[in-house]
């Protein structure tokens, strides 16, 4: 899907297995950044690249992440995953619905952000979902990153904290 943003061109394709390096390095660009504002948010991609690169691959090759593109380069990653992980299991407290949907892995290149990219994907996100009949997108991030979590209150109600593997913030996005 092609989108105008500011006159500038953007498309967002499904990612394939040979974009697997553009989109770890859209994912080590975001949490090099975010260690820059002393939040440890997907630091795991900084200390264990390899460790935490099959997550990635298998999200691909379960055709859930996409890349969204710029004159062909990559500036944003998402992944839409219609089954939890292991990791939304034990957050959420349940096993797979029909009609859930889980956002992981929404970045911005650094040199793209304060466009309104993130607002047109989240926007994408629920059309996404609409267009595939969920009901419920759900999405979290660290409680301590105030950033993101301002970001995300502007749009969505925060729907619990939780202590789970730290603490988390849980959004929820009802879709009509």
């Amino acid at each position: 899907m092609r989108f105008k943003l500011d006159e500038e061109v953007y498309e967002i394709t499904q990612a394939k297995n040979e974009d697997l390096n553009k989109v770890l390095e859209l994912l080590v660009n975001a949490a090099s950044w975010l260690k820059t504002k002393r939040t440890k948010q997907w630091s795991y991609y900084l200390t264990d690249l390899d460790g935490n690169t099959e997550e990635v691959l298998r999200s691909i090759e379960n055709e859930a992440t996409y890349l969204v593109e710029k004159e062909g380069q990559p500036v944003s990653t998402l992944a839409l995953e219609n089954n939890p992980s292991e990791w939304d299991v034990d957050l959420w407290g349940e096993e797979a619905q029909d009609d859930v949907m889980y956002l992981h892995r929404l970045v911005v290149h650094r040199s793209h952000a304060g466009k309104g990219l993130g607002a047109v994907l989240l926007d994408w996100v629920e059309k996404e979902g609409q267009k595939t009949g969920k009901k419920i997108i759900r999405f979290d991030c660290i409680a301590s990153n105030e950033g993101l979590n301002h970001y995300y209150q502007k749009r969505y109600s925060l729907k619990e904290v939780t202590h789970i593997h730290g603490r988390h913030s849980k959004y929820e996005i009802v879709l009509q």
